[in-house]
């Protein structure tokens, strides 16, 4: 993309004619800033998305803060599709961000809360293997030697798939019902119930209907306002969750992946491949990205959060310890397998659980603050690597991965220690594994048979008095969608 931009400008007479990006000249230097500029408004974007998108969310509702973010989407698209100038160019980027940031809030906790305890990693994996997806396509579009969109003439074009994605978002989603939790919380039980039977098929067991409603009330009494920061500084059952959350969060980032893809077509090139080939070879890398993250989503409800995470961290450092060797020693192929090796168990671990683990953690009170924070320390880690890597890169040259080697080695061992299994558990039995005598132990199994006698001293007038568990007539009558 950066050279077609290049161009664009350069016939519109706002860069210099005579810059060439594979010549490291002055004329070049005021382009290359204010692309720098422009790449990195999409991390300050995010990061702003963050803040905004989890508060809104809960306010307004899960699903009206994803149609929310269609309208940064929008305007970014046309903006970057024809900038009349670099700060066109720059406020399309940051929108594309706040888009993104609020997406990546927004759209994990809502697909988290409408789903089945047995079916919530597999699900909420969904949403990384659709970021997979993405980065796949816009790769393969600007990729020359597959001749698709990749030219001078046909870059814009591209802008045209998520224009058209936001449009099918915009189309569907009104048609689908608001997260069940949300509503309990700010409408009461029948609307709670509504949205539950319409993400439910009709033939869904009622006492597990039941349950999940009865799970929704006790994680709504913990608190009956929102949590703020002070809240959560006074409360270890909110701040160490939060704290586990943002570390994996952190994971994401500092395991080196972005690092990997800004170096990944050098790797290419210096094994002995052509400009084109390398970056037909990146292309075919964010396809393993996807292919990975499929067995991730079967895995992620049978091995658990734990067992995924800590082995792809692993995995990452093991293969990190290759890539420095095989650079080290100038074993071209080595480096290419080990580049690969880096990508997939990326996809398989910390790529696919860092954007649902918060919903996990953390009860619905404390959701926003903990998925702004969260999510904040990701964008922010991500442009923190974005402006280090290059100077890391000059500094260590082919050591430059022992960085990551020791970041995932630290990870792995946090991982193995502190990072609780969420699989198949409510969020107040995670709860329960935060307490001080929990923590150093393994959580111990729920008490279901306490979790099925009334609930006393009922703090919220809007969840109302609980039905007898053998009268589930009311269940059974069909509802019509949100």
């Amino acid at each position: 993309m950066e050279v077609y931009i290049l161009h664009y400008f350069q016939a519109r007479g706002l860069a210099s004619p005579s810059c060439d990006l594979e010549v490291a000249d002055s004329d070049c230097a005021e382009f290359r800033f204010w692309w720098s500029v422009a790449v990195s408004g999409f991390a300050m974007g995010g990061l702003l998305g963050t803040v905004i998108f989890p508060a809104l969310a809960n306010k307004i509702g899960r699903k009206k803060a994803i149609l929310a973010t269609t309208v940064f989407c929008y305007i970014s698209c046309y903006l970057i599709a024809f900038p009349r100038s670099w700060l066109d160019l720059i406020i399309g980027r940051i929108m594309v961000g706040v888009g993104a940031g609020g997406a990546c809030g927004a759209v994990p906790t809502y697909i988290t809360e409408i789903s089945p305890n047995d079916l919530r990693g597999t699900l909420g994996t969904v949403h990384q293997l659709m970021i997979t997806i993405g980065i796949l396509t816009s790769q393969a579009l600007s990729t020359t030697k597959l001749h698709l969109l990749g030219n001078d003439q046909l870059w814009q074009y591209s802008l045209l798939v998520p224009f058209a994605c936001t449009t099918f978002l915009l189309a569907t989603l009104p048609f689908c019902a608001e997260s069940p939790p949300f509503l309990l919380q700010a409408q009461g039980e029948e609307a709670a119930k509504d949205a539950l039977r319409w993400f439910r098929r009709a033939d869904y067991d009622q006492k597990r209907f039941y349950r999940e409603i009865r799970h929704m009330k006790q994680e709504i009494e913990l608190a009956d306002k929102t949590a703020s920061v002070v809240d959560v500084l006074k409360d270890e059952l909110l701040w160490k969750p939060i704290l586990i959350g943002t570390v994996v969060n952190l994971s994401m980032q500092f395991s080196g992946i972005d690092a990997v893809f800004y170096y990944s077509t050098s790797v290419f090139l210096s094994s002995g491949m052509e400009l084109e080939t390398a970056q037909l070879a990146t292309t075919l890398i964010g396809l393993c990205n996807v292919i990975v993250t499929i067995p991730a989503m079967l895995f992620m409800d049978k091995a658990g959060r734990k067992v995924i995470q800590a082995a792809g961290l692993g995995g990452m450092c093991l293969s990190y310890v290759v890539m420095t060797i095989a650079l080290v020693c100038n074993l071209h192929t080595l480096s290419v397998i080990a580049m690969v090796m880096i990508i997939c168990f990326f996809a398989f671990g910390p790529g696919c659980i860092a954007w649902f683990i918060i919903a996990e953690l953390v009860p619905i009170h404390a959701r926003g603050i903990a998925t702004s924070v969260a999510l904040g320390v990701n964008w922010s880690a991500n442009f923190f690597i974005a402006f280090v890597f290059p100077h890391i890169l000059s500094y260590l040259g082919r050591w430059t991965f022992t960085v990551f080697v020791v970041s995932t080695f630290i990870l792995t061992l946090y991982t193995i220690i502190f990072l609780p299994e969420t699989k198949g558990k409510t969020v107040m039995e995670i709860r329960e594994t935060f307490s001080s005598s929990n923590m150093l132990r393994p959580a111990s199994a729920p008490n279901l048979a306490a979790m099925d006698q009334p609930l006393l001293g009922n703090k919220r007038s809007t969840i109302g008095s609980m039905p007898n568990i053998h009268d589930l007539s009311a269940f059974a009558q069909p509802s019509a969608p949100l």
